[in-house]
């Protein structure tokens, strides 16, 4: 563990976004919450995705499901694709599932059609995935 936390270290001071992420993770699971929370800052900061991703899903495990969401809006904004799957399963669990939905024809269009069947609520709707005109698809008879 010392030796990775040692290559991540050299990442993190050429600005490796995820070293930082898994930084922060490293100093979180050894008890140092102070050091995590800086650098999960600092790779917010730099607007990436997947660092106001890591963001969202820690304030979502804070409790703080709304700060959570908001922290999501942002990574899609900057181009996440993950983030609007991970916007829509937050809408589904607030019993949003038109917002979800439309948040997986988002996520869909930006190239994770593969993964639009993942969320329950969704699963019955559209079992077989979505045409590209983003109608659910029929099942081959």
């Amino acid at each position: 563990m010392e030796r990775a936390e040692a290559i991540c270290r050299r990442l993190v001071a050429i600005g490796s976004v995820p070293a930082m992420l898994d930084l922060a993770d490293m100093r979180e699971r050894a008890g140092d919450l102070a050091g995590a929370e800086e650098l999960a800052r600092r790779a917010t900061r730099t607007g990436r995705p997947e660092a106001l991703l890591y963001t969202a899903r820690k304030r979502r495990e804070a409790g703080s499901v709304q700060e959570a969401e908001a922290w999501a809006r942002q990574a899609a904004d900057a181009g996440g694709r993950d983030a609007l799957l991970y916007l829509a399963e937050l809408r589904t669990e607030a019993g949003d599932t038109p917002g979800a939905e439309a948040l997986l024809r988002r996520a869909a269009d930006a190239g994770h059609a593969d993964k639009v069947k993942n969320l329950p609520a969704i699963a019955a709707k559209w079992r077989y995935g979505l045409d590209p005109d983003g109608t659910p698809t029929l099942p081959w008879h």
